[in-house]
């Protein structure tokens, strides 16, 4: 009787110290579901890489069609990068925000 007794006062003191992040089944869910929303926004961060690879591939081909250009096309290439520089910190914003959300 004394060994079931020292067991169960065992378990609780355990179950006590335990911390409890979430309080049932569909905060689990949907913080498995923050993760997901969060990785698919930071799919997003490649297709604005692929998107300044190409602005370059413009810029060399504008300047070697005309080259007289090249300061202004040059200037053309900063501020579509710059768009797309905003676009990718926005979208890792709004990833931090879906990761930190419940």
């Amino acid at each position: 009787r004394s060994t079931t007794n020292n067991n169960t006062t065992l378990l609780s003191s355990v179950y006590r110290n335990i911390p409890t992040t979430f309080n049932n089944q569909q905060q689990i869910r949907c913080a498995g579901t923050s993760v997901l929303g969060a990785a698919i926004a930071v799919v997003a961060v490649g297709g604005c890489a692929q998107g300044i690879g190409q602005l370059f591939a413009a810029l060399v081909v504008g300047i070697a069609r005309n080259p007289s250009m090249k300061e202004d096309l040059f200037t053309y290439t900063l501020i579509g990068m710059g768009f797309l520089e905003f676009l990718a910190i926005l979208v890792i914003l709004i990833a931090g925000v879906l990761l930190y959300s419940e």
